[in-house]
């Protein structure tokens, strides 16, 4: 037994010795008051149509968020600007070349408890000829104490406001999938 100990001890040894050469804690938790930010399921896309149909060839805009950013400031107060993108694709059922699109964002107060709610509009602006367009959003969320922010935990979630239709087009719709071809 005396063998099987001198290896397990220098194991132990050698682990020692590296945990303490090292000068940061792995392990180490930073904690942050920024609000965690994102796009809520179903809801960060948007297909508007022209007229009844729900064909493909009724589609006038397609529309995603993207890029979703949060830079935060948390010195004696958080304070966040939260960033995305809208990019849009024209469908055939186009007539204009400018949509508006309306989004929301929702503040959640420890998973549960809505904070505030407010619905914004984003413009998108399509050059004459061209199919696809963008525009980016910036929205500032401002927490003025940084010791309420410590005593809960804050989210802040956006997505397009879609209507009882979108939302049904959006759960429905079956993304097609790229299949690979065979080599």
């Amino acid at each position: 037994m005396s063998h099987l100990r001198r290896p397990l001890t220098a194991v132990l040894v050698l682990g020692a010795l590296l945990l303490g050469a090292c000068n940061k804690n792995p392990l180490q938790v930073t904690l942050s008051r920024c609000p965690a930010v994102a796009v809520v399921a179903n809801t960060g896309s948007l297909t508007q149509f022209t007229g009844e149909g729900r064909d493909i060839k009724d589609i006038a805009l397609t529309a995603h968020m993207t890029h979703l950013r949060n830079d935060c400031d948390q010195t004696d107060e958080v304070n966040s600007l939260i960033s995305f993108d809208v990019v849009a694709t024209r469908g055939p059922a186009a007539a204009r070349n400018s949509f508006t699109l309306p989004y929301y964002v929702i503040v959640l107060q420890d998973n549960h408890r809505i904070i505030s709610k407010k619905v914004f509009e984003a413009t998108v602006d399509f050059e004459p000829g061209a199919d696809r367009a963008g525009v980016r959003e910036v929205v500032r969320q401002y927490l003025p104490d940084v010791n309420r922010a410590r005593r809960y935990d804050y989210e802040v979630l956006i997505g397009f406001h879609l209507t009882p239709e979108d939302a049904a087009y959006n759960a429905l719709r079956v993304v097609p999938q790229t299949v690979p071809e065979a080599s």
